[in-house]
């Protein structure tokens, strides 16, 4: 129920946002943004890869399930014998003396905190999804005989951590074993896909500022007139500064791609080249990456935008969307097959969902 109180602070959520758009309009740039405006588009097969999972925590049981799916946007053929699909579910205890199931941060208790728990939903999503992606490329390679371009939902550096560092003994459990080992498989096919130019990363979310390094934006002290460096989120920079030079004509997004610039990632060792598209007028902006470096090869980074807008017509890359859509899975819907199942679990929160 909306009460008065809830009412004046999302008023008070309102003006804040209104006084940051605001703030944005008195940015400066101190330096030009290259853009190329392509209207492109090279006829390409593509697989979609997508995942989604949901999650609980019982008293003393962490259950989690994972949908993954990968969709071949090509012919029917393809389409029809290629299309993977799988998922992936499990039940951890949070309090068990098996050894396996000992604490990602043990501190002598054999306790694992949820927090550690939901880092493995996450890992096996990913382990999942490029799995998937391999297999429908390899699929549709074999059928069309072309070298088709898997695109994963997210950013590249979003593929790479390996999040359970830990003490040798964290490390010798058959949990972490299995976790580590799924890791460099992982790092293993990216890195082969990488080498042959068959995967890119589009992200929807972008909240990095790795344009604020190159634009150097600043705003100035109202009472010294001094310069002050700020960091301000690349697609706001982005939207500002082609507003500004008119190539968004009253604010609104044209096809075209920035100039890439270079992400050294550390462990694993790897460069992941970045830039900003929109691939149809008026659309979203959205991250697009690749592992390796080819900021000076404009020629690569232009062809590849141009396959992906191939399949962009509603401004995002259809085959992302269906893998998506497939994918979804509502925890509703898991609730349900657990008691299908005959799995009923206390929660504590029964008696507030009367």
């Amino acid at each position: 129920m909306a009460t008065p109180e809830l009412l004046v602070s999302v008023e008070r959520i309102r003006e804040r946002i209104l006084e940051t758009l605001k703030s944005y309009g008195a940015l400066y740039i101190s330096r030009d943004i290259n853009w190329y405006s392509s209207t492109d588009s090279i006829k390409s097969l593509v697989v979609g890869v997508d995942s989604s999972y949901t999650s609980r925590v019982f008293k003393y049981i962490y259950l989690y399930l994972i949908r993954g799916v990968a969709v071949p946007g090509g012919d029917e053929e393809i389409y029809r014998k290629c299309l993977a699909t799988d998922s992936y579910g499990d039940a951890h205890f949070i309090a068990t003396p098996i050894r396996e199931e000992r604490s990602l941060e043990s501190r002598g208790s054999v306790s694992m905190p949820a927090k550690e728990l939901k880092k493995i939903l996450s890992h096996r999503a990913r382990d999942l999804e490029v799995s998937l992606g391999k297999k429908a490329l390899e699929c549709s390679e074999k059928i069309s005989g072309e070298k088709p371009l898997v695109l994963l939902d997210g950013s590249a550096r979003g593929f790479l951590p390996y999040r359970f560092k830990g003490s040798a003994e964290e490390k010798s459990s058959e949990l972490i074993a299995s976790l580590r080992k799924s890791w460099e498989d992982r790092i293993a096919s990216l890195r082969s896909l990488s080498n042959e130019k068959k995967i890119a990363f589009v992200a929807k979310t972008i909240y990095r500022t790795y344009l604020s390094d190159k634009a150097k934006p600043y705003i100035k002290d109202p009472e010294s007139g001094s310069e002050i460096e700020v960091l301000v989120p690349d697609v706001v920079l982005l939207d500002l500064f082609l507003t500004r030079r008119g190539v968004f004509e009253g604010g609104v997004r044209t096809p075209g791609f920035t100039e890439p610039i270079l992400y050294e990632n550390n462990d694993p060792k790897m460069h992941i080249t970045i830039f900003y598209a929109v691939f149809e007028r008026g659309g979203g902006l959205y991250q697009v990456s690749l592992l390796g470096d080819y900021t000076s090869d404009i020629d690569f980074v232009k062809e590849i935008f141009a396959k992906i807008r191939y399949h962009s017509a509603g401004g995002y890359p259809e085959p992302l969307r269906q893998a998506h859509h497939y994918a979804k899975i509502r925890y509703s819907d898991f609730d349900k097959l657990l008691h299908v199942y005959g799995i009923y679990l206390e929660t504590g929160r029964e008696v507030l969902e009367l």
